[in-house]
């Protein structure tokens, strides 16, 4: 999973806080509820892990933390997303950008758009 970059530095996802207690994305909202039982039973609950399991034991709560969140397989998108970079670079008929320089707008939207799936 990556994790969208908040703007304004907001810290650690919850899920990298709650990690030690066996907590990902991919946690039911069942076992949510029971991670603070987890987290005494480590000797993990601390203020940041009380806050971060505050973040994602709500439904509305966790789903807001979700939404920065996309699920995407690098090692197997980047040969494609390369491919399809070489492939709009052809059909611009420059073979080449220069290094530095921007890819046309409709290219770069293309390619986001393939990137990203919402397969939740």
């Amino acid at each position: 999973m990556i994790e969208d970059p908040s703007p304004d530095g907001g810290g650690p996802s919850p899920y990298d806080v709650l990690a030690p207690a066996g907590v990902t994305p991919w946690t039911t909202h069942r076992d949510m509820q029971d991670v603070s039982f987890e987290l005494l039973a480590r000797h993990l609950m601390t203020p940041a892990t009380q806050q971060a399991w505050d973040e994602v034991r709500g439904v509305r709560r966790r789903l807001l933390v979700d939404l920065l969140l996309y699920d995407v397989d690098l090692p197997a998108e980047l040969p494609l997303a390369a491919a399809d970079i070489d492939r709009e670079l052809a059909a611009a008929g420059t073979g080449r950008v220069p290094p530095g320089d921007p890819l046309p707008e409709e290219a770069l939207a293309r390619l986001l758009d393939d990137l990203i799936r919402f397969d939740v």
